[in-house]
């Protein structure tokens, strides 16, 4: 069986890649189906909100979210020892959106750089029809080129 382009980024992200951290413009009809998509690759699927939503203080009901609390919440799970090394990461854009759009790219630039040898690679799913949250064209073009993007 021949691997898809998602199997080798994923292999990527395992394997060869010191920076942890590959991005999928996931299609409509995937969505909602990350679950059962990340059992078919091998890999865990976390929905990021319900991660950041259970690590409120007790009867908090509102996160405030900033650049620096997505960040730290990302580098926490790709911590975290889990059932697999990777993690498909989802809802990420629920996230993006309530930040500003400059701390949405400095959140993406940080993320093409950061979290070198982390315990578990993230595959961050976007929608695609997400494009403003995505990296701007320059740095998307970073991503493809070094391998990371779907």
């Amino acid at each position: 069986m021949a691997q898809t382009k998602l199997e080798n980024l994923i292999k990527h992200l395992r394997f060869t890649s010191r920076t942890r951290v590959g991005l999928w413009r996931m299609p409509l009809n995937k969505l909602g189906h990350e679950a059962e998509t990340a059992v078919r690759l091998g890999i865990e699927a976390l929905d990021v909100g319900v991660y950041v939503h259970e690590k409120l203080p007790t009867g908090a009901e509102f996160v405030r979210l900033s650049e620096q609390k997505v960040l730290e919440s990302l580098d926490d799970i790709s911590n975290l020892h889990g059932k697999s090394d990777c993690v498909l990461l989802y809802n990420l854009d629920l996230l993006l959106a309530g930040v500003t759009e400059d701390e949405c790219q400095k959140i993406w630039n940080y993320l093409f750089n950061g979290f070198p040898n982390r315990t578990r690679a993230l595959l961050l799913v976007i929608p695609e029809t997400a494009v403003r949250l995505l990296p701007m064209e320059t740095n998307l073009e970073k991503w493809q080129l070094d391998s990371r993007l779907i």
